[in-house]
């Protein structure tokens, strides 16, 4: 579902349920699962904020292996094969597929011109009186220093 707790702070918004589908098959002492998964994430413009979707179509390849450690594992980029286990539970795998499948830093188009450092205004929509040369104290230091060879 869109508000699976497992995304809680991935930094993007599933629109709609995520569709996983995938075939799972023993292979020797492997447990080999393959597939794919589709849906629609929101993420935030990174310069003006507003809610953009794009779509999530990733193509799955999750391997599991019994007895190796989770170094090992994160090593060979696997899985591990929990010992003696009923089920085999998919979501961690699921979920880290999905961090990189959705896009960190989308931008609404090409043309965004951000939100105003002082007041915030979206500069898409209208404009604001702020000043655009207004200096930050702190830079004020480097004013002085010049490039003397």
């Amino acid at each position: 579902p869109a508000d699976l707790v497992l995304l809680a702070g991935a930094g993007f918004r599933l629109v709609g349920p995520l569709e996983v589908h995938l075939e799972v098959q023993e292979a020797m002492h492997d447990v080999v699962a393959l597939g794919d998964m589709r849906g629609e994430a929101e993420v935030d413009c990174r310069r003006c904020l507003v809610p953009v979707r794009t779509p999530i179509d990733q193509q799955l390849t999750l391997l599991y292996r019994a007895g190796v450690s989770s170094v090992e594992a994160e090593a060979e980029e696997i899985y591990t094969l929990p010992e003696r286990a009923p089920q085999l539970d998919l979501s961690g795998a699921i979920r880290e597929h999905l961090l990189l499948a959705v896009p960190e830093f989308v931008e609404c188009r090409d043309a965004c011109r951000g939100l105003c450092p002082q007041c915030g205004v979206n500069w898409n929509e209208t404009t604001c009186s702020c000043e655009a040369s207004q200096t930050d104290e702190r830079w004020a230091a480097l004013k002085q220093l010049t490039n003397k060879e």
